[in-house]
């Protein structure tokens, strides 16, 4: 092999790598937000269904790396490559794509449980998110999917964009509250006067 393939295979390990990092760091970033989002005492919460895809993409990453791994070490000790190697790669990575259509239909179906079992029912479809293909929102008070004000807030269906639609309606509890204790002191006062 010449200097050059050893470049090209030391760039594919580079880049392999990089992915790898890349996707566990955002596999575990969105397992961490949802665990949040689920155990949270929010009225609105959004789930992802975007990281039921990526264990079946890593698993293909990781016999991609292999691969490139194997093709480097080999060039670097002046070996053949074994053509088993390349098919053995192949059936990882049609596994990992497998994967990808199976596992984010189970992960999914775990995420949606875990919100039932919390009580969170999800927004019917068309009314928020109607954006976003890999998220949904669930409430545990139906009507706040139809709310204008709501709708406004989440747009993307951030974690803090769930953190504004709780504060928004706490403020908005308030001031219902402090709008009964008005007309209540104005009913006493007509009525003591």
């Amino acid at each position: 092999m010449n200097q050059q393939s050893i470049f090209k295979d030391a760039i594919a390990l580079l880049f392999f790598s990089i992915l790898m990092i890349v996707g566990i760091w955002t596999l575990l970033y969105s397992v961490q937000t949802q665990l949040s989002e689920v155990g949270s005492t929010k009225p609105l919460i959004v789930l992802s269904s975007f990281h039921g895809y990526l264990p079946g993409a890593l698993l293909a990453m990781v016999f991609m790396f292999g691969y490139a791994a194997n093709r480097l070490w080999r060039a670097l000790r002046r070996q053949p490559i074994s053509t088993d190697n390349g098919k053995i790669t192949a059936i990882g990575v049609l596994v990992g794509l497998g994967l990808v259509i199976v596992g984010s239909f189970v992960i999914n179906a775990y995420w949606d449980n875990k919100a039932e079992y919390a009580g969170f029912q999800p927004c019917p479809t068309l009314t928020l998110l109607t954006n976003r293909v890999t998220m949904q929102a669930w409430t545990k008070n139906e009507a706040l999917c139809f709310d204008n004000d709501v709708r406004r807030i989440i747009v993307r269906g951030t974690v803090d964009e769930t953190a504004q639609v709780a504060q928004h309606l706490s403020a908005r509890g308030k001031q219902r509250q402090a709008r009964q204790q008005f007309l209540q002191q104005e009913a006493q006062s007509r009525n003591g006067g």
